[in-house]
């Protein structure tokens, strides 16, 4: 492993907004999401031989639609073999995902066993009932959730206490450097702004996926792609750990532009492998909407320079 620590967090008190950027973001997991929540995995759908029915009849679906929102579905779609029960469970996958498809399907006429597709269909509701009620979708940023308030509270939501330590750690240590390199007013602004381009980003090539998004990983995206183009220090200060063995942890200077192949060009290509519409559980395509963001500020602050920039937000404060 091995991260950015470009600044020394132990003066805290150097990075009010950082640390209080953290502080929000836990208090908003421990009164809102760390409780018990029933998993939507338990529901019938999901269940390998629904999966199968589903992608049966989600293929019934795709044959009623004209030529011009057929073309906007993923191509690889198009190469489902229909004989084969694999290829048909991949497809359900999808097919719960597919925001246009879970409208329509309870009022949709299917081919087949009619108590079966009718049972199906009684499915499908108590899904779409359930998944509306889960704290990630009401919190979160999707297709079917996408009102003003979500943009931001997305950025603040965490799924369990891994996802968000993982999280601010990095917040803590780039935040930091950003902070310390050009104000709080410039952490914020490139923390919300490079949150709501990373929802954009996700809506964008997310196709319409149903599946909600939370998280500050976007945010610290641009965090990181500003301060890479920001800072005009040749090299940072990097932590490195293989093992606890002291030889095997340390710090190491490398150069700043670093961090693009180490973190960002990692985003692209996990993107580009996963099937549109059935990526894992890292919303890449919401990294790389907050880096894009994160590179055009870091290149404007670097071009009107740090004193334009320091005096047009010093008039927010």
């Amino acid at each position: 492993m091995i991260i950015p620590n470009p600044t020394e967090i132990k003066e805290y008190q150097k990075f009010p907004l950082t640390i209080t950027l953290v502080l929000l973001n836990i208090f908003m997991f421990i009164l809102i999401f760390s409780g018990p929540e029933k998993s939507i995995s338990d529901n019938s759908v999901l269940q390998e031989d629904r999966l199968v029915l589903s992608g049966r009849l989600y293929l019934q679906y795709l044959k009623t639609l004209p030529t011009e929102v057929l073309k906007k579905k993923p191509d690889w779609i198009q190469d489902m073999n229909p004989e084969n029960t694999e290829h048909l469970g991949v497809l359900g996958i999808y097919s719960v995902r597919d925001a246009d498809f879970l409208a329509v399907a309870g009022s949709t006429s299917f081919w087949g066993d009619e108590v079966q597709i009718s049972d199906w269909k009684k499915e499908i509701y108590q899904f779409g009932t359930q998944y509306r009620n889960q704290l990630m979708f009401r919190f979160g940023l999707s297709s079917l959730e996408k009102k003003p308030l979500s943009w931001l509270t997305y950025q603040f939501s965490h799924l369990n206490w891994v996802h968000l330590l993982s999280n601010m750690l990095f917040l803590v240590l780039i935040g930091a450097a950003v902070e310390g390199l050009a104000g709080s007013a410039v952490l914020i602004f490139t923390y919300l702004v490079g949150g709501i381009s990373g929802g954009l980003g996700f809506l964008l090539l997310g196709s319409a996926g149903t599946v909600p998004m939370v998280g500050a990983s976007a945010s610290i995206s641009a965090l990181l792609a500003f301060y890479c183009v920001a800072e005009v220090r040749r090299r940072i200060r990097y932590f490195y750990f293989i093992s606890p063995l002291a030889d095997h942890r340390g710090h190491i200077y490398l150069p700043t532009l670093t961090i693009i192949p180490l973190f960002l060009v990692i985003d692209i290509a996990n993107l580009w492998s996963s099937p549109q519409g059935l990526g894992g559980s890292v919303a890449y395509a919401a990294h790389l909407g907050g880096t894009v963001f994160g590179l055009i500020f870091g290149v404007l602050y670097r071009w009107r320079g740090s004193h334009f920039l320091h005096s047009s937000f010093s008039k927010f404060r």
